[in-house]
């Protein structure tokens, strides 16, 4: 029977064993706000789990830069390096808990936590998010080629202006509260700024019909918001002998990669398929090949699953086939990425000139009659969605 206690210390041990392996290191969450408004001060936040492992570093890096880490077994055990657009305070910054004081255009990039387990398992968990830096314009846009004098048969061509933001500013133009045919709109250059702003332009050229006139009134209106990202996730599977999860994008509340083949070669058709979580309004996809945007070509648009409580999720999927220059010693990495967007918006201020008040000087004449009466309405908000509406009257 003496074999009997051999085989339980057997079993111990591979309790033991096995138990070492479930209770390692984990990565439990990564927070980098996906979008900041430039000079906002800035937390990033990486959260883990050691189990029965003990620490080695927590180390944080912007696009492969490393900026921080903390290492128990220095003195101090925190430590920062200078770098462009990364203003650690060490005061406020612990662990993986790191406090930026503030913001410029430099601080948008990728970060990335990478977490290390002291002996005996050396084992290293990371992953990274993307941060973006947004400004917002300090005024509305401006409406510039406006003439003197129109009468029907004429020809307007005038342009909007946006004032500097970043992202440039989305312009719309609409005619008695429609928006403009296409056919109407044409979409002048981006104006670069040195500090790295935009300045968006779109132009509205038409022939002046009497059909345009609702109530002896034509009112044109140029209208700009900024859209910003506010959350973007992503997936990410690197192929090799075999498929597997990278790692470095994964969330609970990203997208998944399904289908596709255990492994690939040069010849093989990759055919898979992204699908976002659900939400209200469907996330935009996108793939990537090595960290590069897929082609087109290599995309399959699908329309999104609908869902009884009218959520939805997005599907994209990505088909090509391989070749060797996909691969980059000896692996291929694709990258799927969820992005839900918003419009910056604010309560709009309307400031009616005309009448009584003051003529605009913009006329419009119809059969050789001439116009007194003109109205401007401008409309403003404090800080972002601003409309500057013309309004052309007929007697």
């Amino acid at each position: 029977m003496g074999w009997i206690p051999s085989i339980l210390l057997l079993f111990a041990l591979a309790i033991g064993s096995n138990n070492n392996v479930a209770y390692s290191l984990r990565l439990l969450r990564v927070e980098v706000p996906t979008a900041v408004r430039r000079g906002d001060s800035v937390w990033l936040n990486c959260t883990y789990n050691l189990e029965l492992d003990e620490l080695y570093s927590v180390k944080w890096y912007k696009n492969n830069v490393e900026f921080y880490r903390y290492l128990p077994s220095d003195d101090p055990p925190a430590q920062k390096y200078d770098l462009l657009g990364v203003y650690v305070d060490l005061s406020k910054s612990h662990l993986g808990n790191v406090y930026l004081t503030s913001s410029d255009l430099n601080t948008e990039g990728t970060y990335r936590c990478e977490v290390s387990a002291e002996a005996p398992s050396f084992q290293t968990e990371r992953a990274e998010r993307e941060l973006q830096v947004y400004v917002l314009p300090k005024g509305g846009p401006r409406i510039i080629g406006t003439k003197f004098q129109y009468q029907i048969g004429d020809e307007v061509n005038i342009t909007c202006h946006a004032a500097p933001s970043k992202p440039a500013a989305i312009l719309k133009w609409h005619i008695n509260e429609e928006e403009a045919p296409p056919s109407f709109v044409w979409l002048a250059p981006l104006v670069r700024y040195r500090d790295g702003l935009l300045s968006s332009q779109l132009g509205l050229h038409f022939i002046v019909e009497p059909s345009h006139l609702v109530n002896n009134v034509l009112k044109l209106r140029c209208s700009a918001a900024i859209s910003q990202a506010y959350s973007m996730t992503s997936e990410e599977i690197i192929v090799g002998n075999t498929v597997r999860a990278s790692g470095l994008y994964t969330a609970i509340d990203g997208p998944s990669i399904e289908g596709g083949l255990t492994k690939y070669q040069v010849g093989d058709e990759v055919d898979v398929n992204c699908t976002s979580r659900k939400s209200l309004t469907p996330a935009k996809l996108s793939w990537s090949i090595n960290d590069k945007k897929a082609s087109l070509d290599f995309t399959v648009p699908y329309e999104p699953k609908v869902y009884t409580n009218g959520q939805k999720a997005s599907l994209l999927g990505l088909k090509f086939v391989v070749r060797g220059h996909h691969f980059h010693k000896g692996e291929m990495r694709l990258k799927c990425t969820a992005t839900l967007s918003k419009v910056i918006d604010t309560n709009s201020e309307e400031i009616i000139v005309g009448g009584n008040q003051q003529s605009s000087g913009l006329h419009v004449s119809e059969n050789g009659s001439t116009v007194k009466n003109v109205g401007i309405i401008i409309r403003q908000s404090c800080w972002i969605t601003v409309t500057f509406v013309l309004l052309l009257y007929r007697m």
